[in-house]
């Protein structure tokens, strides 16, 4: 679209002259607008005898001239490039590393393979090593309740100790006096008040574990390390506290050596039956380890087990082993898992390894704690607390 004008001097012509009638249209050519059967100029209205400037429009449509770029433009692109790329890529790294990953979980050519082991751990030691814990403890059972007292709450301390280790690498904080003090007050609370008197001490251990920021003159995340502390003792000395319960109901080292006997068979058969024939997993994100097979196979085994030593133990009453069995066998393999997730979540693979192999305290307790809740619950119902 044309839109500046300019008027040529012309003393036969008037702008009010009228414009023949032509079509509305009809195209027009600068150079020959002055002929008389040139047509009428554009846009309409336009007297003959001007002449069209360039307008705004224009400078849309008409190229641009083209701009050559420097002659030293690209050496100076390459030359960013080249340092971009010596800051991202080291320099032993090959070729292709910086398009290919190198992907770590395929071992390289000059590594030396570790030895195959499906379990992880060394199984011969890890079997000497649990019996010797479980015979133990069931001496301590069988000789006096208090030498029982003292071994089980000795392993409430050293798992509470793992445990907050294994939290303070990762920035959150227990306070190691008040939850020690509260683990062995516990201990006199349950061997004095019995299951009131645990539940009472859980109850003064919790404000007290949140009274102590106090003393401790610590501010910062009082709230999650509160919680985090009552976690603590509801896991570990609470839950474990239902050991001692056990022990000083009637003929309570009978009803520890079935809880044992179930949790063990159901850990071990567990362990070997998903070696041999497991296939489908339980739960691969937080265990990838364990399969169905496995825990339906340490199920069988430790429910068996429990049937078996009540029968021996009980006058014969086998049911009682097995409904015991079953309880423990759950809350076994739910405190495992749930184990599994917290170590998942602080990226460790053991809490210690105290235990030769076997990790930590607390990864020996993780199925017992919960399965001495459960058989105490079933013990109870069945056969009373006392």
């Amino acid at each position: 679209m044309r839109w500046g004008r300019r008027h040529e001097a012309d003393p036969d012509t008037s702008e009010h002259d009228p414009v023949p009638a032509r079509p509305l249209f009809a195209p027009v050519n600068p150079e020959n607008a002055d002929r008389p059967d040139a047509g009428p100029a554009w846009p309409p209205g336009l007297p003959t005898g001007e002449i069209e400037l360039p307008g705004p429009a224009d400078a849309a449509v008409e190229p641009s001239p083209e701009v050559a770029p420097a002659t030293h433009a690209a050496e100076q692109v390459a030359e960013a490039v080249a340092r971009a790329e010596s800051v991202a890529v080291p320099h032993t790294a090959g070729e292709d590393d910086a398009v290919d990953p190198v992907d770590v979980a395929v071992p390289l050519e000059d590594a030396v393979p570790a030895p195959a082991s499906r379990a992880g751990r060394n199984l011969g030691l890890a079997t000497v090593v649990g019996v010797v814990l479980a015979v133990g403890a069931l001496v301590a059972a069988w000789w006096h309740p208090l030498a029982f007292a003292v071994a089980i709450y000795g392993f409430c301390i050293a798992a509470v100790v793992e445990w907050r280790n294994a939290l303070a690498r990762h920035g959150m904080h227990v306070s190691l006096a008040p939850v020690l003090m509260a683990t062995v007050g516990m201990g006199v609370a349950t061997w004095f008040g019995g299951g009131e008197g645990l539940v009472v001490a859980l109850l003064v251990a919790a404000a007290g574990v949140a009274a102590w920021r106090i003393v401790d003159d610590r501010v910062e995340n009082t709230l999650s390390d509160s919680l985090v502390g009552i976690l603590t003792l509801t896991w570990i000395p609470f839950l474990g506290s239902f050991m001692l319960l056990l022990e000083l109901a009637d003929e309570g080292w009978k009803r520890i050596l079935i809880v044992i006997a179930a949790v063990v068979l159901n850990d071990t058969f567990a362990l070997f039956t998903g070696m041999l024939i497991g296939r489908r997993k339980l739960a691969p994100r937080v265990s990838p380890k364990k399969t169905w097979e496995g825990a339906i196979g340490g199920a069988v085994f430790g429910i068996a087990g429990a049937a078996v030593f009540a029968t021996v133990l009980l006058d014969g009453r086998w049911w009682i082993g097995a409904a015991v069995g079953a309880a423990a066998v759950v809350a076994a393999v739910l405190g495992d898992l749930a184990e599994s997730v917290l170590k998942r979540d602080l990226s460790v693979k053991d809490m210690s390894s105290a235990i030769p192999g076997h990790g930590g305290v607390l990864d020996r307790l993780d199925s017992m704690l919960p399965a001495a809740a459960a058989a105490y619950i079933v013990f109870a119902l069945l056969l009373g607390t006392t």
